[in-house]
């Protein structure tokens, strides 16, 4: 299966026992699109637009700030955004009307950009060291819509072996994360470079588990998107 190699995946797989291959936010959904892993996450707005069908089980999403979507105050003029990023600029898009262009140094896009939306780890990096932000996007949307932020899905392939399995694996790991978070915690804050205080809090704001409601919050979230129907595995 492929996870998304942001810190945000970390509960989800640190005690999972599964062949897992890592990629970044675009190219999870291309390897499940093309059929070389038969699970794994992809942001909401690449499975709808590529039809991928959704397991409503486990996903990755924030209610109110979530401190790794960020767009950060620069030094330059207009809004840029780092290429990896689908769900955040669609959502600052839809509810403020702000256009990005696209980056891949967020770093020195502060330099040339009044504005700069950062995603996953990189934004943490800036959290930690204190750049200011203007927009949380998930503050953003708790504020204007009220339901959860949906930024990645479970996406698998239908008929395929080891389904339930799979995501037992998963939920597992979750919950055994939430039992001692620390040494996941620990973990991340040494490979990411940023303050155990930090990453503790992020968690905190992190979501992972889902019940039937949820679905129709991604579904609101799709029509606010104005992405195509979502498609949802069922039995």
């Amino acid at each position: 299966m492929v996870r998304i190699r942001y810190a945000h995946s970390e509960p989800l797989f640190w005690k999972a026992r599964l062949e897992v291959v890592e990629a970044g936010n675009l190219e999870a959904a291309r390897l499940l699109a093309e059929g070389a892993a038969d699970l794994g996450f992809a942001p909401i707005t690449l499975a709808a637009e590529l039809g991928l069908p959704i397991l409503p089980r486990l996903a990755i999403y924030s209610v109110g700030p979530i401190i790794s979507a960020r767009v950060f105050k620069g030094r330059g003029e207009g809004f840029c955004a780092v290429s990896e990023t689908t769900v955040s600029a669609l959502v600052l898009n839809r509810l403020l009307g702000i256009w990005f262009r696209r980056v891949e140094d967020p770093w020195a896009a502060l330099e040339k950009c009044g504005g700069v939306l950062v995603v996953g780890d990189e934004a943490l990096r800036m959290v930690d060291r204190g750049v200011p932000h203007l927009v949380d996007v998930g503050e953003v949307w708790q504020e204007k819509v009220g339901t959860p932020l949906f930024f990645a899905v479970l996406a698998a392939r239908p008929g395929v072996e080891g389904l339930e399995e799979a995501v037992r694996e998963m939920e597992n790991s979750v919950a055994y994360f939430y039992e001692n978070p620390t040494p996941v915690v620990e973990a991340v804050a040494r490979r990411l470079g940023v303050s155990k205080k930090l990453v503790g809090e992020y968690f905190q704001r992190s979501r992972y588990m889902l019940n039937d409601s949820h679905v129709k919050y991604m579904e609101k979230e799709a029509e606010i998107l104005d992405l195509p129907p979502l498609r949802f595995l069922t039995g």
